[in-house]
């Protein structure tokens, strides 16, 4: 009885599941579409740029820094206690705050970068949600999200489709 209730139970399972993606699965991804549409181009050349500044000024300081450590280093023994005390403490605040900069700018450019990408994945979310309704797909799965590990060739990309309609829909 267990066992023909158990072959019915799997029976009703792959009845349901044949019949709730009758419309098909298909699969995009967005990491390919960010890298090529224009937006997504425009979005890292803003980002890299912004990124070369920083990297610039973080620079500087450590130029500054060194010159200024040198000049210490080679003054330091005609300093009196207190002064060559107050200059060392200079120093190592100097350091602190060139490393605290370049925390901040770290996590500035990754803020950055996550509401960039934010934006472009939102508006490629609905562009595929279109797709989906209009070839009437039951499911769409992200394939860098979800970590795809195995794609049947029968399974639609439509990658190529959001990256193209994204560009005709956002031109700059």
């Amino acid at each position: 009885m267990k066992s023909f209730f158990m072959h019915c139970l799997i029976l009703c399972f792959f009845c349901i599941s044949s019949v709730s993606f009758a419309g098909g699965i298909a699969v995009v991804d967005f990491q390919k579409a960010i890298n090529e549409v224009q937006e997504g181009k425009s979005a890292k050349t803003k980002l890299d740029k912004l990124y070369e500044q920083k990297q610039q000024q973080l620079k500087q300081m450590e130029q500054k820094l060194q010159t200024d450590y040198m000049a210490y280093e080679q003054q330091k023994a005609l300093l009196a206690d207190s002064v060559r005390q107050q200059k060392e403490q200079e120093l190592m605040m100097a350091q602190q705050q060139l490393q605290q900069m370049a925390m901040q700018a770290e996590t500035d450019m990754q803020q950055n970068y996550a509401a960039e990408m934010e934006e472009l994945v939102t508006k490629m979310k609905g562009i595929a949600e279109v797709l989906g309704k209009e070839k009437q797909l039951d499911l769409i799965l992200e394939t860098t999200e979800s970590g795809l590990v195995y794609k049947a060739d029968n399974i639609e990309d439509l990658t190529d489709e959001v990256i193209k309609r994204y560009d005709a829909k956002y031109a700059e």
